[in-house]
């Protein structure tokens, strides 16, 4: 998978705005590349066709929305709770429920995981750990690595082979609760990640 820089910045989602209900989440989706990662997403998921994605964390769905931008792929979003707002892409699957707690193998069959949870480093630790004993072999996007200490010393601690840092062109903005930007990181665990800056 092809991780290009200038293809990114390219990347238009006004057409989605429609899909997003919430006003401030209307301008996100539409935020610049290293301020926001909805354009790191739909870039990732141009790169796949008829595959699964799962997403951890939906939240208010705007990442949902950004991963369904190719429709030929299936998304498949978990969330403890139900915060949705956007409309629902017909090629999105809402699972309300801890993946653990339901089944999770199924990210073992999914070509990128994308992960935006509790922030806090042992869930994602969890997910990380899973993986490794599970052999999985696709690529994982973790949203907030730098947001909070728990999250700088989960990321800091994983070994750096197939480790990417691209908040450049991720999800820069906003202040974590000690000030620290949000912060994009890929875990490659595929081997055919390629960043061209």
């Amino acid at each position: 998978m092809l991780i290009d820089y200038s293809s990114i910045r390219a990347v238009d989602l006004s057409h989605l705005v429609p899909e997003i209900k919430r006003l401030d989440h209307k301008k996100l989706i539409v935020g610049k590349p290293g301020v926001e990662h909805y354009s790191l997403l739909a870039h990732i998921t141009s790169q796949i066709n008829n595959g699964l994605i799962v997403e951890l964390g939906t939240h208010h769905g705007t990442s949902a929305v950004a991963l369904c931008s190719n429709r030929s792929n299936r998304v498949v979003t978990y969330d403890v709770k139900d915060f949705f707002t956007a409309n629902k892409p017909d090629n999105l699957e809402r699972v309300l429920g801890n993946i653990f707690d339901i089944d999770p193998s199924i990210m073992l069959q999914a070509e990128v995981i994308f992960i935006d949870t509790l922030h806090d480093g042992t869930f994602e630790q969890k997910v990380y750990d899973y993986l490794l004993d599970n052999n999985y072999k696709g690529i994982t996007v973790w949203d907030d690595i730098h947001w909070s200490r728990e999250m700088i010393n989960f990321w800091s601690k994983l070994p750096n082979e197939g480790k990417y840092d691209i908040t450049d062109i991720g999800h820069g903005g906003g202040e974590g609760p000690r000030g620290n930007i949000s912060g994009t990181g890929i875990i490659d665990f595929s081997g055919k990640i390629h960043i061209v800056k």
